[in-house]
C-alpha cells in the first residue's frame, strides 16, 4: 500500500466512525465529539477533507484520544463499536534520567483492581519505577490518569512532551500559553510552553501493589 492510499484509509476510518457515533446517537454533532474528547473541531475537519493527512504520529495520537484499538485506523476495514477499548491502557515508566521517562506498554489487559475506582476508556495506567519521587510516589505503585478531566492547581499532571519524555509534576497556575508546574518535593519550578506539550493528564488516583495486581 502506498502513503497516499494509507493516508486516505486513514481518514475514511475517522470518518466512518464519527457518522456511526452520530447515527446511533451517541454524540449529535462532530463538534460535539471534538469537546468530549478534547480535540480540534478545526483540526479534525482538515483531516477530514484532506486539507491534512493523517500520518503515523497523528494516527496513533487519534486513537488514544478517541479511546479506539491501536491501529485500527489503519485497517481496511473498522467498525467503530467494536475498536472501542474495553481496557484502558497499562504502561510502564522507562526511567531516562532522573525524573525523565517515557512511557512503554504492557502487552497485558488482564488485571485486579481496586474497587475503590472504576476505570474508563479515557483512562490509562502508570507504574511507577525508580526513586526520583519519593516519598510521594513509590516504586511498583501506580498512577491512574484521565486523558480528559481539565486541570486544576494543585493536581498532579503526567506530562508528556512532544519529544515523547514525560515528568510527574504539579501544577501550580496556567495560563494561556503556558503551564506552570512544580516538582512533587515542591523544590523546583517548571515552566512548559504548551506549544512543547503533547498531552498533560491529571493523575486521580495513587494505587498501591495491592490495590492493582497484574495477572
Amino acid at each position: 500500500m502506498s502513503t497516499t492510499e494509507l493516508f486516505e484509509r486513514r481518514r475514511e476510518n475517522l470518518n466512518k466512525i464519527i457518522d456511526q457515533w452520530i447515527a446511533t446517537a451517541r454524540f449529535k454533532t462532530g463538534k460535539e465529539i471534538c469537546e468530549h474528547y478534547g480535540l480540534s473541531a478545526a483540526y479534525v475537519a482538515q483531516l477530514l477533507n484532506s486539507k491534512r493527512q493523517i500520518g503515523e504520529k497523528a494516527a496513533r495520537e487519534l486513537e488514544q484520544q478517541l479511546g479506539l484499538e491501536p491501529l485500527c485506523l489503519d485497517q481496511q476495514e473498522v467498525a467503530a463499536e467494536s475498536q472501542v477499548k474495553n481496557v484502558p491502557a497499562l504502561y510502564s515508566m522507562q526511567t531516562v534520567e532522573q525524573e525523565l521517562f517515557r512511557l512503554h506498554q504492557f502487552e497485558l489487559n488482564n488485571y485486579q483492581i481496586s474497587s475503590l475506582i472504576q476505570l474508563q476508556p479515557q483512562h490509562y495506567v502508570v507504574k511507577v519505577s525508580g526513586e526520583y519521587y519519593l516519598p510521594i510516589l513509590k516504586p511498583e505503585w501506580w498512577l491512574v490518569c484521565d486523558s480528559q478531566q481539565r486541570p486544576t492547581p494543585q493536581d498532579l499532571l503526567c506530562v508528556q512532551l512532544i519529544n515523547e519524555l514525560c515528568l510527574i509534576l504539579q501544577l501550580h497556575n496556567e495560563t494561556e500559553q503556558e503551564l506552570h508546574c512544580q516538582s512533587l518535593n515542591g523544590k523546583r519550578q517548571v515552566r512548559f510552553q504548551k506549544q512543547d506539550i503533547l498531552q498533560a493528564d491529571v493523575v486521580i488516583a495513587i494505587l498501591s501493589p495491592q490495590q492493582f495486581q497484574l495477572q
